[in-house]
């Protein structure tokens, strides 16, 4: 077998995929679509729901490795690491996202019009998702923080996530879902602690009130410092380098895979 990337093999690939998952993508995709209909005023579900249904599914991505019988079949089917994990990051990554944006359309429109005729009222459909307008007003701080008005932003936003929740398929062996969601806590929670002691030991003093609220007593403008706001930008910039990394990191982790 040639080593080198065949488009011919990705496409098949490809075919093989939606030939064993085609009842289960239709079967989710209409529950989706239901669920929008439901959901399609409430920007902040709606998200969440991308967010979950999407790490859900990169986390599935590998997880014929659970099994030896099953993974000894994956590895041995005619295509390279490098063809079968682009094929599950594009999968996962931009045929999950864009699928869930036609889902959230139709369902939108048709819950929209049915809302009309049970309430007998003429309101116009509005994909108000697509504006992005308030959307993440009740999001965690990490997505609420790398937000903004555009789609691009929002799918750059959930690469991330998925990349995460793709290797964490790669390299769990089981039960990839949780194993990841613990590690990223874990992983969040000691960064929290060295920001916190770096903060303390550069610029000011920790108190902790009666409820438990960690204060930082800063002599000076956080907002206002070049430093701060250098160290932003670059946190920014690294954690859209996650993608990649986290896309490199499980191609390793996937040529470790032997039959």
């Amino acid at each position: 077998m040639n080593n080198q990337f065949n488009i011919n093999r990705l496409i098949l690939l490809f075919k093989r995929f939606f030939n064993e998952n085609a009842q289960k993508e239709l079967t989710f995709w209409g529950i989706s679509t239901i669920v929008m209909m439901l959901l399609h005023e409430q920007n902040a579900s709606v998200i969440m729901f991308l967010i979950i249904s999407g790490f859900i599914f990169a986390a599935r991505q590998f997880k014929m490795f659970a099994y030896t019988p099953s993974g000894m079949h994956f590895l041995m089917i005619p295509a390279t690491h490098f063809e079968k994990l682009t094929v599950s990051i594009i999968l996962s990554t931009v045929y999950f996202f864009f699928a869930f944006i036609i889902t959230y359309i139709v369902g939108t429109f048709l819950g929209t019009h049915l809302m009309n005729f049970i309430l007998d009222r003429n309101e116009v459909v509005q994909f108000s998702l697509l504006n992005f307008t308030n959307s993440y007003d009740a999001l965690p701080g990490i997505v609420k923080n790398y937000a903004n008005d555009t789609i691009f932003r929002t799918f750059g936003i959930f690469a991330i996530i998925q990349s995460i929740f793709l290797f964490g398929s790669v390299y769990f062996k089981r039960n990839a879902v949780g194993r990841t969601i613990l590690s990223m806590i874990l992983l969040s929670t000691l960064l929290i602690i060295i920001e916190l002691i770096m903060l303390k030991t550069l610029y000011g003093s920790t108190s902790i009130n009666n409820n438990n609220l960690v204060f930082m007593n800063m002599n000076f403008d956080l907002t206002e410092s070049l430093v701060v706001q250098t160290i932003s930008k670059i946190l920014e910039i690294g954690t859209y380098l996650t993608v990649p990394f986290f896309w490199v990191v499980s191609y390793f982790r996937l040529t470790e895979k032997q039959v």
